[in-house]
């Protein structure tokens, strides 16, 4: 076990994000996509760039485009996780969700228009409700090479591991190929969150190995066997397949504790392995690598979050962080660094400013939810909603402003100008950021030489117990 570990560190470290690509599992044919599927998605690609600071995706197989998908993913994060597959999946899927949202003024048509299919739960009803149509509807979408989104668990989850996968998705498929559709791939996706509730986060989105549905069913019934959805025992092992394929796919930890100290010590062992000079350790490769841990046996995992919490608390008592312990930001290399980013804040000033006022009140509006006591998961529903409203609403009124006052040609230019002055917000504020960030990285005083000794021990033994012995 501990040799497929360093294995996987090593192809991580080697291999990097060269099977990873921004917002899009593979590249997307335009010319074959309807005029509908190519406007969502640019709305939904600008609305991901302006929520989030970065999106991974990481795809292992090259997915033939021609075949029908049915997706499984994981659902940590409310309406963000179908915003997010929107944005990365090649095709627009056909979002399976429960039928209550299509009861919000609006949204139903909403729901509508991008071709998301309602299911019926019992619990949403007080009458006994049938998803006959929800079926037929999947049916025909992959019998046209379609492609299908569903979470299997059913539910948004705020802890940090996989619920029960309910049977939803396998009687789809197998329902599907009944009906005629060959050649169903059965495609596991993880969402991984840096940080769910927060804005301008990262995301790492991990596409499992295909699991092909011919093949499934072949090894399970003997030959000229007709498999229908109603074959219970076929369906609970397509389940259990898919539970498997998910988990390995998707966070699964036993806790938000055990979470955080695996993740920790991935970035830890990565940043010994990457360049010195490297401090911020790629978000896709930190999960990949904790996920490979989550499956390492228990006492396994407990010494990792041992080494981790005892290396952990030596950095808090010095006031620092691994990274500054481990690579020292140079001053020339400091200084450098920090006269391009002054040049770049200078230049942008003037559409920071412009933006700033343009912006401030949907930025407030988005800070304002992001400080409600709500889960996690209710945070990164609202989020995306009031972001759309807000920034929406707010240039509207600005373009319609433009438009009554200087005619239509002003109206064009500030639609153009808008996103603009945006990105020079967002821009110069994240900037900011990582000059402060570095500033008090490279004023960091140094270390007593026996307590750093000891510190760099430690360092020592979580790089071990992640790579084991």
């Amino acid at each position: 076990m501990a040799r497929a570990v360093r294995r996987r560190l090593w192809t991580l470290v080697l291999v990097g994000d060269c099977q990873c690509s921004r917002l899009g599992i593979m590249s997307k044919t335009e010319s074959r996509r309807s005029t509908k599927d190519r406007f969502i998605g640019k709305v939904v690609g600008f609305l991901i760039r302006s929520l989030y600071r970065e999106v991974d995706v990481y795809a292992p197989v090259s997915i033939p485009s021609g075949s029908p998908k049915l997706n499984v993913a994981n659902h940590f994060g409310g309406v963000s996780d179908a915003i997010l597959l929107l944005g990365v999946l090649p095709d627009r899927p056909g979002i399976v969700a429960r039928d209550v949202i299509w009861n919000v003024p609006v949204v139903g048509r909403l729901m509508n228009w991008i071709g998301a299919i309602p299911v019926h739960k019992p619990e949403d009803h007080n009458s006994p409700t049938s998803n006959d149509e929800m079926f037929t509807s999947c049916y025909d979408a992959l019998n046209d090479a379609g492609n299908i989104l569903i979470f299997p668990e059913g539910v948004t989850r705020n802890e940090p591991s996989i619920a029960t996968v309910k049977t939803g998705a396998a009687r789809i498929a197998i329902g599907a190929r009944a009906h005629g559709v060959d050649g169903i791939q059965i495609v596991p996706i993880g969402i991984h969150y840096e940080n769910k509730a927060a804005l301008r986060s990262q995301v790492f989105i991990n596409v499992g190995m295909p699991l092909d549905l011919d093949e499934l069913i072949a090894d399970q019934a003997p030959s000229g066997t007709e498999v229908t959805a109603s074959n219970r025992a076929a369906v609970n092992a397509l389940t259990d397949g898919i539970d498997i394929a998910l988990r390995r796919a998707a966070p699964d930890y036993e806790d938000w504790s055990e979470a955080s100290q695996l993740a920790t010590g991935a970035a830890i062992a990565l940043r010994s392995q990457l360049d010195d000079s490297a401090s911020e350790v790629p978000f896709a490769l930190r999960d990949r690598l904790a996920n490979t841990l989550a499956d390492l046996p228990a006492e396994h995992r407990a010494r990792i979050c041992a080494s981790v919490k005892e290396y952990q608390e030596d950095l808090e008592m010095i006031g620092t962080t691994d990274a500054v312990l481990h690579a020292r930001l140079r001053t020339g290399g400091f200084l450098s660094a920090l006269v391009w980013q002054l040049i770049i804040g200078i230049c942008l000033l003037p559409f920071v400013a412009v933006g700033i006022a343009v912006n401030v009140i949907p930025f407030l509006l988005v800070k304002a939810v992001g400080r409600l006591r709500v889960a996690p998961s209710m945070h990164s529903t609202i989020k995306p909603v009031v972001a759309s409203l807000a920034f929406g609403i707010t240039w509207g009124i600005v373009i319609w402003r433009a438009i009554a006052t200087f005619g239509w040609s002003a109206g064009g230019v500030a639609f153009i100008l808008l996103p603009v002055y945006f990105a020079a917000v967002v821009l110069f504020v994240e900037r900011l950021m990582l000059m402060s960030r570095a500033y008090r990285r490279w004023r960091t005083p140094g270390y007593p030489q026996p307590f750093s000794e000891q510190v760099a021990a430690r360092r020592s033994a979580v790089v071990e117990a992640v790579l084991g012995s």
